[in-house]
């Protein structure tokens, strides 16, 4: 595994951990240097490529904590991922967060 996807699951594993522990819905931008300095932007009103490109970042991942669901996307020029959890029997506000199936469909 290269070590983009890596990292993706390295932070999706400790974004999964930190659930447990602090159930609080979370939004931010994990961003990578040139130099291997990172740099975290929260709640961003940007997209992940805007948020890179802002932060001079030459890899960025966003990670979404809502509702007890974990979702991690990551960008690296070429390359992107998203990694995605939601706890099982989950109910009320925010169930449909990481859906499998489409809420509509559409008809032409």
């Amino acid at each position: 595994m290269n070590a983009f996807f890596d990292n993706a699951h390295r932070i999706f594993d400790v974004a999964k951990a930190a659930c447990a522990s602090d159930p609080a819905d979370t939004d931010f931008a994990l961003l990578v240097r040139p130099d291997g300095g990172l740099h975290v932007v929260m709640e961003s009103p940007l997209s992940l490529e805007g948020a890179a490109i802002h932060g001079g970042a030459r890899t960025a991942y966003r990670v979404t904590r809502f509702g007890g669901a974990v979702r991690i996307t990551g960008r690296d020029g070429t390359q992107t991922c998203v990694l995605e959890d939601a706890p099982q029997g989950r109910s009320g506000p925010g169930a449909g967060f990481l859906r499998d199936r489409p809420l509509y469909t559409l008809d032409t």
